[in-house]
């Protein structure tokens, strides 16, 4: 018997920590490590990274910046980690920096469809564990290119997750046991009843995958942030959730089980932290640095529903900071499930934790009508439920995907929920002048929803007037440490209303 171990979209959490609350949090590499170790003591292990470990917390963000060696690839080899595979998110970066990181890392690559410079950055493996032969091929998701920072593309190529896999596997097939596709991206579809659960893009493609393609054994996958374990068409599919407080547990025997295991349970393994004290120290004293103040003494998030419902004060903040940076009529941002607010005295850490992601600034032409459909499709994540406005059941599952409804600034709208009917959007006007159709305004975005993510397909075919390269966490930076004082002013510029 032998096992494969498998993390994914471990996203930073290298050590068991929470830079809010500055103590243990029951999740994270660390905790990861001892069950590892207690697995290694008693089976054959193959352990496994899914990728998406270089980005989301402060320690990995002041690590890319200001330390040489790359944090992430140093957690994996301490842990001795066999195979590696790359994330979306370990390309927000730039292509120098991923090379960077799969050439420190001992660990095998075993990503196929990605070209850098046109050289694959890793390759199909077959190895040997209880003299039964394993196949393990690689993909991320080729959807990258329609969301990611051009820039951090240069030189690298992404191939179609279907043609490589169905390459590979063909290649292999005859000369093994068994062959596991690590797979970091998800399904498009219910895994039970092959209905879709989200628009068809190519995003994920982990039903396909398993429908389209025999001869594949165990699937691993990611990117989704799901809990999955079942079969499809033959072959046993499992995914994890983020941040590593669950893990993957293949078991190889006369037959193949599948399994999650809840590694918050256990013990840190304080040996791997202590490898890490001085990155974590720097880390904190960096974030303790005060940047700034500002007029609202409770500007803290206590639930993301009611913090949309009621247009937080924070999304009045970061509108602001970019309407004045890109020169924009209107403004748009999102609240994430990770933003946890701040007080009145604004810090390195209050920025990085409400802002944690690379994201870039998009200045997009719009006339009056786009701007219109944009507001009628964000709408549709409202539903009413029992005479009130709730989250549309499509946003939680199977994905949470809160970040997908946006609030605008530098424009007074209505969004009108409908019990019965479709939804639909009434009394909007940019700077107290009536919406006109025909009209150009001039809109700032993140580049994830510039370039159409969250199946926001106008936004690629309309003008681009201004692309930045600047992290939106470095603008807002940036704009506090200028002006030192902030004063946020909330319009309350969205009313949300029931009707029939």
């Amino acid at each position: 018997m032998f096992k494969i171990l498998a993390t994914t979209d471990v996203h930073g959490n290298l050590l068991a920590y929470d830079f809010v609350t500055s103590k243990q949090a029951i999740k994270g590499l660390s905790k990861f490590s001892t069950y590892l170790k207690q697995q290694r003591a008693l089976h054959h292990v193959i352990y496994i990274d899914n990728g998406d470990i270089n980005q989301g917390t402060p320690l990995v963000t002041y690590a890319n910046s200001y330390v040489p060696e790359n944090i992430s690839a140093k957690a994996l080899n301490l842990l001795s980690c066999d195979f590696v595979n790359i994330g979306n998110h370990d390309f927000n970066y730039g292509s120098d920096f991923l090379y960077r990181y799969i050439q420190e890392n001992q660990a095998k690559c075993v990503t196929s469809n990605v070209f850098y410079k046109n050289q694959p950055i890793g390759q199909t493996h077959v190895i040997t564990c209880d003299e039964k032969k394993i196949g393990l091929v690689g993909v991320v998701t080729d959807y990258i290119e329609h969301w990611e920072n051009p820039n951090n593309l240069t030189h690298l190529d992404i191939l179609s997750v279907i043609d490589t896999v169905k390459k590979e596997v063909a290649h292999i097939r005859q000369e093994v046991d068994y062959v596991v596709v690590v797979y970091h991206g998800g399904f498009e579809r219910d895994i039970e009843t092959g209905e879709p659960t989200e628009r068809l893009t190519g995003e994920n493609v982990g039903y396909a995958l398993c429908t389209e393609i025999d001869g594949i054994d165990v699937l691993i996958t990611g990117h989704q942030h799901r809990q999955l374990v079942g079969k499809i068409n033959g072959t046993h599919i499992i995914q994890a959730p983020d941040g590593c407080f669950k893990c993957m547990e293949i078991t190889f025997s006369d037959t193949i089980s599948v399994n999650l295991i809840d590694v918050s349970e256990y013990e840190v393994d304080t040996e791997f932290e202590n490898y890490f004290k001085n990155e974590l120290d720097k880390t904190e004293n960096w974030l303790d640095t005060e940047i700034g103040t500002t007029n609202l003494k409770d500007c803290y998030i206590k639930d993301i529903k009611q913090a949309q419902l009621t247009k937080h004060p924070i999304t009045a903040f970061i509108n602001q900071v970019q309407m004045t940076y890109m020169q924009a009529d209107i403004s748009a941002c999102c609240l994430f499930d990770v933003m946890p607010g701040f007080g009145d005295t604004l810090k390195y850490r209050d920025i990085i934790l409400n802002y944690p992601f690379p994201n870039t600034l998009v200045l997009k032409e719009m006339t009056g009508q786009h701007i219109m459909d944009y507001l009628t499709q964000l709408s549709q994540y409202w539903v009413v439920k029992e005479d009130a406005i709730d989250i549309n059941p499509k946003f939680l599952y199977p994905k949470r995907e809160v970040y997908n409804y946006d609030l605008l600034d530098g424009i007074t709208y209505t969004m009108n929920i409908s019990k019965t009917k479709d939804n639909f959007i009434s009394d909007v006007y940019v700077k107290g002048e009536p919406l006109i159709l025909e009209k150009t305004y001039k809109l700032v975005l993140n580049n994830y929803r510039a370039t159409g993510g969250g199946n926001f397909a106008m936004f690629p075919e309309l003008k681009t007037i201004k692309e930045d390269t600047h992290d939106i966490a470095e603008i807002l930076i940036d704009y506090v440490k200028e002006k030192r004082h902030i004063v946020i002013t909330d319009e309350q510029n969205i009313r949300l209303t029931v009707v029939d």
